[in-house]
């Protein structure tokens, strides 16, 4: 019988060193984003554009030298992207409507008063401050990770992007968890659609219209 030496954990990291290197940066750009001081929203913002977006293009593009349209910056198949995206739309307030009906999320999914009473306030910051947050986290945790992954495991990167995204925030935030959960929702469904079609303008766009429609509805039954 033929026997295979067994390998060590150095041998295996040299073997993939691409990923090993990869994952290091995942892990260096979370910290950073999590623990960079600083002092109000703008420089929170700032920060996170800075090492969720802006270090991974720069790591595609000069260290593994690889078109940064790979971080699903591509529309590609634009028949997957809008029927995938609206099916993940309709999926994401499927979900939202079960919540807010049969658990305690409506009691705990809170929105700041000057939204729920100013309308302008209200379009201010689901097109400008909303959208902003959706895309980095779409970018981040779909183009970057998801993507990358995927070209190594296939679908299960869906998932593994999932639980990562689900540990980080439950580890960080400050928030209670259903404050959290639309996000959670939208980090599973969007991850099909990105892996499916590799882009995340799709899932930018129909997890943003999610959040809309969800805190329009909150509004409404608050009023």
């Amino acid at each position: 019988m033929q026997r295979y030496p067994k390998k060590n954990l150095s041998s295996f990291l040299l073997e993939n060193k691409e990923t090993a290197i990869t994952s290091l940066v995942i892990v260096f750009c979370l910290a950073l984003s999590v623990f960079f001081p600083t002092k109000n929203s703008a420089q929170l913002f700032t920060s996170n554009i800075f090492f969720l977006v802006i270090i991974p293009i720069l790591y595609y593009k000069l260290i593994l030298k690889i078109k940064i349209s790979e971080l699903g910056l591509a529309l590609n198949d634009k028949k997957i992207g809008f029927f995938g995206g609206a099916l993940m739309f309709l999926v994401n307030l499927i979900i939202f409507y079960l919540l807010y009906q049969f658990t305690d999320f409506n009691q705990n999914y809170l929105l700041s008063p000057h939204i729920v009473h100013n309308f302008w306030i209200f379009l201010f910051y689901e097109l400008l401050v909303a959208n902003m947050f959706v895309f980095i986290q779409e970018f981040f945790w779909r183009g970057f990770i998801l993507l990358y992954f995927s070209r190594k495991i296939g679908p299960l990167a869906i998932f593994l992007q999932f639980i990562i995204f689900v540990g980080v925030m439950l580890l960080i935030s400050q928030n209670s968890f259903w404050q959290m959960a639309p996000t959670l929702v939208i980090s599973l469904t969007s991850g099909i659609i990105v892996y499916k079609n590799r882009s995340i303008f799709y899932s930018w766009i129909f997890s943003l219209l999610s959040i809309l429609i969800l805190d329009s509805f909150i509004i409404y039954h608050l009023k």
